[in-house]
């Protein structure tokens, strides 16, 4: 039977500005089960927990402490943390604000480019229009997100005209 919660101490470390711990193997492989990216939820030092376990290499994992985290600990790189894990099986896709919903809906394209984004910029983008206090200002950035999403897929659209074009031309000269 699996425990639900995996319970290790590991030492944080500082990778370019980030900080992490190394999942040991075993609660990689449990917690895991052989995929690259694992969303996670638990503690650190019993404070909670909520983000994504990234590949290291061999089958392991690294878990990221967020500056928040670290700032509530008075931790950084050197010091030793209990952490307990488990799968997060819930979904991370945000809430879209009805103003936003309505936007996308209005330009299909623009909708297309939002729905293949990753999970995490669908909810950075949406975080930013939630984040005006007054509804002008989130009616007004719905309105910019939509037409950066249109501006993103245009130059996909050129770019793959491009290609072709230039597979033609090489076609041409042989």
């Amino acid at each position: 039977m699996r425990k639900a919660f995996h319970v290790f101490s590991g030492r944080i470390y500082k990778v370019g500005i980030i900080r992490y711990v190394d999942v040991p193997a075993e609660v990689s492989r449990e917690i895991a089960g052989g995929a690259a990216n694992v969303a996670v939820r638990g503690t650190v030092e019993g404070v909670a927990l909520r983000t994504t376990l990234v590949p290291q290499g061999r089958g392991c994992h690294r878990l990221a402490i967020h500056g928040e985290i670290r700032k509530k600990l008075r931790v950084d790189a050197g010091a030793v943390v209990e952490v307990a894990l488990e799968r997060d099986e819930e979904s991370r896709e945000p809430a879209v604000p009805p103003g936003l919903a309505m936007a996308l809906r209005l330009t299909p394209r623009a909708q297309a480019e939002f729905r293949a984004m990753t999970t995490a910029l669908r909810r950075e983008i949406v975080r930013y229009v939630t984040g005006g206090t007054q509804e002008a200002t989130r009616e007004r950035r719905a309105q910019k997100v939509v037409r950066l999403l249109m501006e993103r897929a245009e130059r996909k659209r050129r770019r793959g005209e491009n290609e072709v074009t230039e597979l033609k031309s090489e076609r041409v000269k042989e």
